[in-house]
């Protein structure tokens, strides 16, 4: 049926709220840096104590002043373990950053969102007018159909087999206008139609 065949839709696409706000840009590039660095310090930690795990027990430890004195070869754990700790301390550092990102990226976007809208708002005004002629010629379309059923009512036609169809969920035509009428009002009032 040719009303039902979908025609292809203009190819539009909305900028994203990077693509319209630096600083949400900004912000979104600060978020992926601190990504990577908390993987890179998760990784350098899981090497640091595979090689804790892997000193293991061997022998008793000694301070590397202490083994120095003694002669002995320096035990690397109490060495590794304290650039597990700086690991750790940054890591919880990168993890408060990243939470603070992320409220500022939640504050950003009502901003960015905005510059998206100034961005889209012709395309927007284009389309709603679209809709709006499409929905006045359903209108009309609607007058006349309303018209024959009422003359099938007038001249008491039983006319079932032609299957009624409802045009309910447009609204009642005699009460408010209906929801066409309704639509029309809000987008004049919106600007995008005289």
């Amino acid at each position: 049926m040719v009303l039902l065949k979908k025609k292809e839709a203009a190819e539009y696409r909305i900028p994203s709220l990077a693509d319209a706000d630096p600083m949400y840009a900004a912000l979104l590039q600060k978020q992926a840096d601190l990504y990577a660095l908390q993987s890179k310090l998760n990784g350098e930690l899981r090497d640091i104590q595979k090689q804790i795990d892997a000193a293991g027990g061997a022998g008793p430890r000694v301070p590397v002043r202490v083994a120095e004195l003694l002669g002995d070869e320096a035990d690397s754990a109490p060495m590794l373990g304290k650039q597990a700790a700086d690991i750790r301390a940054k890591l919880a550092d990168v993890e408060t950053a990243i939470e603070i990102v992320r409220r500022r990226l939640s504050d950003a976007k009502g901003p960015a969102s905005q510059a998206v809208c100034r961005l889209v708002k012709p395309e927007y005004g284009k389309r709603v007018a679209a809709v709006a002629k499409a929905l006045e010629a359903l209108a009309e379309a609607r007058t006349g159909y309303d018209d024959l059923r009422n003359q099938f009512d007038v001249e008491d036609v039983a006319w079932g087999s032609l299957i009624p169809l409802s045009l309910g969920f447009l609204g009642d035509p005699s009460g408010d206008g209906g929801q066409i009428p309704r639509f029309m009002r809000d987008v004049r009032e919106a600007g995008y139609v005289d």
